[in-house]
């Protein structure tokens, strides 16, 4: 545990809330300068484009990220050195590019990363469970905030002047302490943050106690965690003194069930949307709920006619450019050109399927969901090929790494073991184990939380 944690986490809550501010100012620097305002408006134009503008933009765009990918990084250069990048004249021809895996990237970090000036670090632990550190620029991190306020703006919500409340992996709330406080308040952003890890049955009360007095405009976050307080205030038929815009949940794959559960009880509408840690396009839902490709951003194409496995290409990943990216994500395209009846001329997306529901336990019976279990192995660098968690006790996990064993250093196990204690309480016994290779299930597919109580 780092020097700053440790004070953060003996602090009074008011430091804390100091403290939660600060960062939150600090990020916003990196966030919200002039290029953000420009493609904030150039995203206004790019709406009311016919489809075969857009399509003419992106494909422009793409021939110069390409061009870009190749003279910047020495991965790309080496990939595409017997690749003449003159034949590509369509989005078919992308075909003639090689596919770029998770691991591909985690091996050539250094050599993929076209530099490291001026660059925010974005670490995600994906849900594979593999570790992976990339470098953004402050031009591409601004241009996608601005692409996350458009989408939410189209339907009434303007970041930064609204207050909103989230649900994210933060650990706000210190191991040790009693009170029943479980958010903390970002005032650079209006936003009041509130902790999952702590939405027990005896504990949920204090959320929605919390949420009247603050009263949002939004709610964004772990879609499970809202489902889990929406189900506690429409059973204990409580009262909202409050009615957001809008709901926009993250990380997760939406449920019919859950999202109209959500709707039922706070009474607006919940808006989906698609990206990712590494920097992925993105996929958002317009005011009618219906999925659009967001085409300035980036192209999104099948891996293989016959299934919906996605691979990606990024506009916003000069730092660490993805170029027919293996996401390890699946969407459903659609298939007939429907038009959409918000008037905006665009591709969209029946279905939204990569993202899991798998949550583990504390040892108190808390959901922990597979999202937050991967923001644990965030700060291991590139070192864990893969990983999986798996639980047969409510107050026992058992960690299963496959890693870089050249890299590896044993301090990381401890470091695990710290962020595993830090979220499930001391309660819960963690048990590390080294494997040559974590076996997939007979489908064929890898799952990172295996959760044997539940099943």
């Amino acid at each position: 545990m780092g020097i700053l944690k440790t004070i953060y986490n003996i602090s009074p809550i008011f430091i804390q809330n100091i403290a939660v501010s600060l960062s939150g100012y600090i990020k916003n620097r990196s966030r919200y300068g002039k290029t953000y305002y420009k493609h904030r408006k150039f995203l206004e134009e790019f709406d009311s484009w016919s489809l075969q503008d857009k399509l003419d933009y992106q494909f422009k765009e793409l021939v110069r990220f390409i061009s870009y990918a190749k003279n910047n990084s020495k991965y790309y250069n080496n990939l595409y050195k017997d690749i003449d990048l003159s034949e590509i004249k369509s989005l078919e021809d992308l075909k003639m590019l090689p596919i770029v895996s998770k691991e591909d990237i985690r091996l050539n970090i250094k050599d993929v990363i076209t530099t490291n000036k001026g660059a925010i670090t974005s670490h995600t632990g994906g849900t594979t469970g593999k570790s992976l550190v990339v470098t953004m620029t402050k031009n591409d991190m601004m241009k996608r905030m601005a692409m996350l306020d458009h989408f939410k703006s189209r339907v009434g919500y303007e970041h930064l002047k609204m207050r909103r409340a989230t649900f994210n992996g933060k650990p706000i709330v210190p191991p040790k302490q009693k009170k029943k406080c479980f958010w903390r308040y970002n005032k650079a952003c209006k936003q009041m943050i509130y902790s999952p890890f702590h939405l027990s049955e005896d504990n949920m009360k204090y959320y929605v106690q919390s949420l009247n007095k603050f009263k949002p405009k939004a709610i964004d976050g772990f879609f499970m965690a809202i489902v889990d307080l929406a189900s506690y205030i429409e059973r204990n038929n409580l009262e909202l003194k409050f009615q957001p815009i809008a709901i926009f949940p993250t990380s997760e794959t939406l449920t019919t069930s859950g999202r109209k559960l959500i709707e039922r009880v706070f009474k607006c509408k919940v808006y989906d949307q698609y990206a990712s840690s590494e920097g992925a396009p993105f996929v958002t839902e317009c005011k009618h709920q219906k999925l659009h490709m967001e085409l300035s951003s980036g192209v999104f194409e099948h891996y293989k006619n016959d299934n919906d496995e996605i691979l990606v290409t990024s506009f916003t990943t000069h730092g660490t450019p993805l170029i027919r990216y293996q996401i390890d994500d699946a969407m459903v395209f659609d298939s007939k050109n429907t038009k959409c009846v918000c008037g905006s001329d665009s591709i969209l997306v029946d279905k939204i399927q990569g993202r899991k529901l798998d949550f583990l336990l504390t040892a108190d019976g808390v959901k922990i969901y597979s999202v937050n279990v991967a923001n644990l192995f965030k700060n291991i660098p590139n070192v864990i090929i893969r990983s999986q968690v798996v639980q047969n006790k409510l107050d026992e996990v058992d960690i299963y790494l496959e890693v870089d064993k050249e890299k590896y250093l044993n301090i990381f196990d401890n470091q695990i073991k710290d962020e595993f204690l830090q979220m499930f309480g001391k309660k819960t016994h963690v048990n590390i184990y080294h494997v040559d290779e974590i076996e997939r299930e007979i489908s064929g597919k890898f799952r990172f939380i295996k959760n044997n109580i539940i099943m």
